[in-house]
């Protein structure tokens, strides 16, 4: 609701009176006087008929209207927004930016907006031959529903079929008189339900939740390890958004992203599902030699409940796995570091993906394939993959 409450902020921001053809406008005042008195089908199917025509503000007052008339549909409202945006609609490409680029938010999908960008600039080089050819394909036109759709598509939405949704509504958790005694991070590593956490997180948990994608479940504990400080995890459901593992050698000062949920004010909880806040961070690898045979060093910051979160090479690959924090002082004196190792960087310490993915595959559970590096990525590209793989895993007893 508060999410819904800021998207109202802000439209309201948005909304003047700006001058447009009569023909349009006229039309458009028609099809809102339709709406108001209760026709909304017949409202909507006049302004879908004027964004054919090259109406963006039609498409921009479908998203407003979906955001906060008789009819909600938020998802619905993007989708038309983006549309607007696309026909380079000035307002409606300032709200999906303002939207899109706020990290850890529910619509966070930073590199859709250059996507949106290109199309506004091909909608403009071959504006007038769309109009005298109806016959090509409507570049607007909405996406019909595939039976693939479960599949990432790097320049569309992350999309959460109802396929999935159902498998999820299937294991969502019953009420019991269980108490939540923590949380962690994880991430899903296979499209079948798998994901990987530390095994501090779920050591001595009665139950453990996982909440990905907006979707609540219930998870089982496969398999541990306390030396990589590890456990697969398995939810009867799917998983469409997952990572891959890198397994190239390290290099000192290569950039590393980690992602996971710190402890926040809002938390999953049972009877009252709320939304927890993805934390992103970057640093640098400090180290290419295993501390305890298992272990390497990072300069990235990181809080309580960020164990067992991913950390993210630049090719958007799993490179380690967040276990702790690391106390400079106390890896000087234990690891016979350099002492004069700068003391205002923050380090935490990660698991390495080589040992993880070995562990995993020969853990007779399932075999992870390694991952391609195809080209770089930028931060706001990872945060996104982040965004849609990362989860939240609660303990309760």
């Amino acid at each position: 609701m508060k999410f819904i409450i800021n998207i109202l902020f802000i439209l309201s921001l948005f909304i003047t009176n700006q001058s447009f053809s009569d023909s349009f406008k006229s039309k458009r005042a028609e099809a809102i006087k339709d709406y108001n008195n209760g026709k909304i089908n017949l409202a909507f199917k006049k302004l879908k008929s004027l964004v054919k025509e090259g109406d963006s503000e039609a498409a921009r007052d479908m998203g407003i209207l979906l955001i906060k008339g008789k009819r909600k549909d938020i998802d619905e409202a993007f989708y038309w927004l983006e549309v607007s945006a696309k026909m380079c609609n000035s307002r409606s490409l300032e709200f999906l930016k303002s939207q899109y680029n706020k990290r850890g938010g529910l619509y966070f999908k930073p590199a859709k907006i250059e996507y949106i960008k290109s199309k506004c600039a091909n909608y403009k080089k071959y504006k007038n031959k769309f109009a005298e050819n109806t016959k090509k394909k409507n570049l607007f036109e909405k996406p019909k529903n595939k039976k693939n759709s479960d599949k990432i598509d790097s320049k569309d939405n992350y999309v959460i079929s109802e396929n999935v949704k159902n498998s999820w509504k299937d294991i969502t958790p019953y009420e019991n008189n269980l108490k939540r005694i923590g949380h962690g991070s994880g991430f899903a590593i296979s499209k079948n339900g798998h994901f990987l956490t530390n095994e501090h997180v779920i050591s001595g948990c009665a139950e453990v939740d996982i909440f990905y994608n907006k979707m609540l479940g219930k998870a089982q504990v496969l398999k541990t390890n306390k030396s990589l400080d590890v456990a697969i995890l398995k939810v009867n459901a799917m998983t469409p958004f997952y990572l891959n593992f890198d397994d190239k050698d390290f290099i000192i000062g290569e950039r590393l992203y980690a992602a996971g949920y710190p402890f926040t004010l809002n938390l999953v909880k049972k009877k009252n599902l709320l939304a927890p806040t993805l934390a992103f961070s970057s640093g640098e690898l400090v180290n290419t030699e295993l501390l305890n045979s298992n272990r390497l060093i990072v300069s990235i910051p990181i809080a309580a409940g960020n164990s067992g979160g991913p950390v993210i090479g630049k090719y958007g690959l799993v490179r380690g796995q967040i276990t702790s924090g690391f106390k400079l002082k106390d890896g000087i004196k234990k690891q016979k570091l350099d002492k004069h190792i700068a003391e205002n960087i923050t380090y935490s310490v990660m698991s390495s993906s080589i040992l993880l993915k070995s562990w995993i595959n020969n853990s007779n559970i399932l075999s992870l394939n390694v991952g391609k590096r195809i080209s770089k990525l930028d931060s706001d590209d990872i945060g996104e993959i982040a965004t849609h793989t990362v989860a939240y895993i609660a303990c309760y007893r």
